[in-house]
């Protein structure tokens, strides 16, 4: 048997905190698993995070922290740490302690599981830690997996992995709901691609398409858990940021758009121009029209500050 210790008061409370928004928010299956592998790796202070669930006879990554090389990662789960918490149904950790798993359960029935991997030794606390996170997560993430859900192309873009614009116009609805009843404060920024058009006319769509891919891996690599990443459609994006005021989001914003200039997209002829807006009474479609006023904004401030040609 694995031995196990209490966790601080400061995990305990990090730990109650992540019950809460996990009871206030209406979040995807992605949101859940992400949520979680980041205050897994947080919270034991590890290398790297990761929730894997099973697939037939697959253990399956699903989300990982520090360890973003490893999602989507397929292996047979009787080859693995991993797999043997699922056999076992139990705390698992490898002879030197630097990688320990426990199962994500409800009731009997076995979930997934969520590791953490330190380059040094973890202890009981880490175990006892990944096992709260467990037992929080795992209700959640079983019942968002227990009801049938839309194909994944019904809500995601196919070329860029975000969600996509029916899940975006479902997403602030909840979201100005949530608002409306309980103050929850959120900000909205809308994104768009200067010199997109012209680069995709002159070195094709397949060039296009893998810039767009690369937006989509800055957006989800550089924003927060809670945050939720959208292609709208062609070069448009947008990013909704739940607890953020407009002074958080547009230091947010900042950072999305140094993000994308240090990518150096096309030796710098493709950069970000962003409309940021805080929730107010809004409709959805008042919101977004306020976000695209400040998206046109940026756009012309950014063009007349642009220097002009010899």
């Amino acid at each position: 048997m694995v031995e196990t210790a209490t966790p601080s008061q400061e995990r305990l409370l990090a730990i109650i905190e992540l019950q809460n928004a996990l009871a206030a928010a209406a979040l995807t299956t992605e949101e859940v698993m992400r949520l979680v592998a980041d205050r897994a790796q947080t919270l034991t202070s590890a290398t790297s995070a990761t929730v894997e669930l099973v697939e037939g006879d697959d253990m399956v990554c699903r989300a990982a922290a520090g360890a973003t090389k490893q999602l989507g990662m397929r292996r047979s789960y009787k080859n693995s740490l991993q797999g043997r918490c699922f056999s076992t149904r139990a705390p698992v950790q490898n002879p030197d302690w630097t990688q320990i798993a426990v199962p994500l359960l409800h009731g009997e029935h076995v979930v997934g599981v969520v590791s953490a991997a330190k380059g040094s030794k973890l202890g009981p606390e880490d175990v006892e830690t990944l096992r709260l996170l467990a037992t929080i997560i795992a209700i959640p993430l079983h019942r968002t997996r227990s009801f049938p859900r839309p194909r994944f192309d019904n809500t995601h873009d196919a070329l860029t992995g975000l969600l996509n614009r029916r899940a975006f116009d479902e997403r602030i609805g909840v979201e100005l709901a949530r608002r409306d009843r309980y103050a929850h404060s959120f900000s909205l920024a809308l994104l768009d691609l200067d010199g997109f058009n012209t680069a995709n006319d002159r070195l094709g769509e397949a060039a296009g398409d893998e810039l767009l891919r690369t937006i989509g891996t800055i957006l989800n690599k550089h924003t927060r858990v809670m945050d939720a990443c959208f292609r709208l459609g062609g070069d448009e994006f947008a990013i909704v940021m739940p607890g953020t005021n407009l002074e958080g989001a547009r230091i947010l914003a900042e950072r999305f758009r140094t993000q994308i200039a240090e990518a150096n997209l096309l030796e710098g002829r493709v950069t970000a121009s962003i409309g940021v807006v805080e929730a107010g009474t809004d409709t959805p479609e008042s919101l977004v029209e306020r976000a695209e006023q400040g998206l046109a904004s940026d756009k012309t401030e950014r063009r007349t500050a642009a220097p002009r040609p010899a």
